[in-house]
């Protein structure tokens, strides 16, 4: 059987996220890293980010587990005295977003240690572990009570730093910061398709508004007609599937 290509594993995407963060840096970019897995599977992970936000907001009250802008907006509502603004949602997602974002910073350095090379797929598997926990806790118990809600709301906020975090260590052009919809506008239409590689770079812009929009539309369709539960199966589900890919291809043949 044919080796698979180094792209396809989790070494590959790896070398591609080193190569790519060369090119954000000034440095070349060779030719096979210009259009492999990593983009793809980012941008994956990005409609996942609009499914679960929508799947917060709208089943776990008026919160946001991964966009933290609109937690601080909607603080702002709570402050200023608005009615149905006052749940502690926002307050727990930001606070646990920011203990995922120092967790992943955790990982990496410790991954560092054993040579670098097995930190994204251990931030995917990280990240997959907290998504089936609040899953797995959103169908055990029942989410009308305050403390479930807040803690479920805790675990997606969790894996959304890890993400957040993952997705900004690897550096990725245009792809740094998915959640960073304004930014992905302003270079869009300010940058559309300058330079040398001009045009992948606003295909990378457009795909993130795309992918968290049609995240976000999905997330809410099942959340109305399915439940917040197969929401966040269906949620989690893509991110085990990816995680355990990535684990799986990242090892060693002496490993498997």
């Amino acid at each position: 059987m044919p080796p698979l290509p180094e792209a396809a594993t989790g070494a590959g995407i790896e070398a591609e996220a080193e190569a790519e963060a060369g090119a954000g840096t000034g440095a070349e970019a060779p030719p096979e890293s210009r259009g492999g897995a990593l983009p793809s599977v980012i941008l994956v992970l990005t409609t996942v980010s609009g499914m679960v936000d929508a799947i917060s907001f709208l089943g776990l009250g008026k919160v946001f587990t991964g966009m933290m802008t609109g937690n601080v907006i909607v603080l702002g509502f709570a402050f200023g005295g608005v009615p149905g603004y006052s749940e502690p949602g926002p307050v727990v997602a930001v606070v646990c977003f920011v203990a995922g974002v120092a967790l992943a910073g955790r990982g990496e350095r410790l991954a560092e240690r054993h040579g670098g090379r097995c930190w994204f797929p251990w931030a995917l598997t990280t990240e997959a572990a907290f998504l089936t926990a609040a899953t797995a806790l959103a169908w055990l118990a029942p989410l009308s009570a305050p403390a479930v809600r807040d803690t479920v709301t805790g675990l997606l906020a969790l894996a959304m730093g890890v993400r957040c975090a993952t997705i900004r260590r690897l550096a990725v052009p245009d792809l740094v910061v998915t959640f960073g919809l304004t930014g992905a506008l302003i270079g869009l239409v300010q940058d559309p398709g300058g330079g040398r590689h001009g045009g992948r770079r606003a295909a990378r812009r457009l795909g993130v508004i795309l992918a968290l929009g049609l995240g976000a539309a999905f997330g809410a369709a099942l959340t109305e007609y399915a439940g917040v539960r197969w929401s966040l199966l269906c949620a989690t589900a893509v991110v085990v599937a990816i995680a355990t890919v990535a684990g799986f291809r990242g090892r060693s043949p002496r490993e498997r």
